[in-house]
């Protein structure tokens, strides 16, 4: 009788096992495609608020696009190019969505523009960040840099050089091991949440405003599986409490192996820059 007792106990608990195994494996396969589409890396939305102040404050092209890729959380680097038409000068800033480290107007995406005309400048979003608009002076010192130190001939005046794409990543994969992008990531999110109370259903909208190059990027990350192991999803190990397998949707709050928060913080400028 004891034998057949034993002998039932272990089949239920191999039959438990293999109930449970189904869960077990989803859970070892990672993150879904789901969770990384909500992320704000995933549609490419960034921190406009501080990519004005980047503008303003950086004494070359080279200090801006790095900081500009500080600032921003999704996978692909943030590429620059300049261009004049007559006293009208444009600043695009693009991520670099096929990793070639040019840029390729059929296959990356346009995240914002920095046009400079009479000493003002107005910068725009793009696709999912297209309910920003700020007007602002100031900044004028980095077009003239560029414009003294023009790379290409014709219309475009400055481009990121190619040479530089494996410095910026090397640069963006350093700080983002650091206690520095837990600060950023905490300000991008009190920017998300600034801007949804300012633009409203603007900002909703926006989200699905995808460019075509964004949506087919999308879906190459969802058939391939690579979106397992986006950068978009995690923070570095330890920084402002985040786990490394946290993630910050478009609601702008957090969540993860470090748990889940919601951030506030001081009202920005409006998107209109009033």
């Amino acid at each position: 009788m004891a034998i057949r007792m034993k002998r039932a106990s272990a089949a239920l608990f191999a039959g438990t096992m293999l109930a449970g195994s189904p869960l077990i494996s989803a859970c070892s396969t990672g993150p879904t495609y789901d969770t990384w589409a909500a992320t704000d890396g995933a549609a490419g939305r960034i921190n406009l608020d501080d990519v004005q102040e980047a503008f303003k404050d950086a004494s070359s092209a080279t200090e801006f696009e790095d900081r500009v890729n500080e600032i921003y959380e999704g996978d692909g680097i943030i590429l620059i190019r300049s261009l004049q038409d007559g006293d009208r000068l444009t600043l695009e800033g693009w991520e670099d969505l096929n990793n070639d480290s040019q840029i390729d107007d059929a296959r990356d995406d346009l995240l914002f523009t920095i046009v400079n005309q009479n000493d003002q400048n107005e910068l725009r979003g793009h696709h999912a960040n297209s309910y920003y608009h700020s007007s602002f002076g100031g900044g004028g010192f980095l077009f003239g840099y560029m414009l003294g130190s023009a790379l290409m001939p014709g219309p475009y005046f400055y481009s990121t050089p190619a040479t530089r794409g494996s410095s910026i990543r090397q640069t963006r994969s350093s700080y983002r091991q650091s206690s520095r992008y837990g600060t950023q990531a905490a300000r991008n999110s009190r920017y998300a949440t600034q801007q949804r109370g300012f633009a409203g259903s603007r900002y909703q909208d926006s989200g699905r405003n995808l460019s075509s190059n964004r949506q087919s990027f999308q879906q190459t990350q969802r058939s391939s599986g690579a979106f397992r192991s986006s950068s978009s999803l995690s923070r570095s190990r330890g920084t402002s409490g985040f786990g490394s397998s946290g993630f910050r949707s478009r609601s702008g709050s957090f969540s993860g192996g470090g748990g889940h928060q919601n951030l506030t913080g001081r009202r920005g400028a409006t998107p209109d820059g009033r």
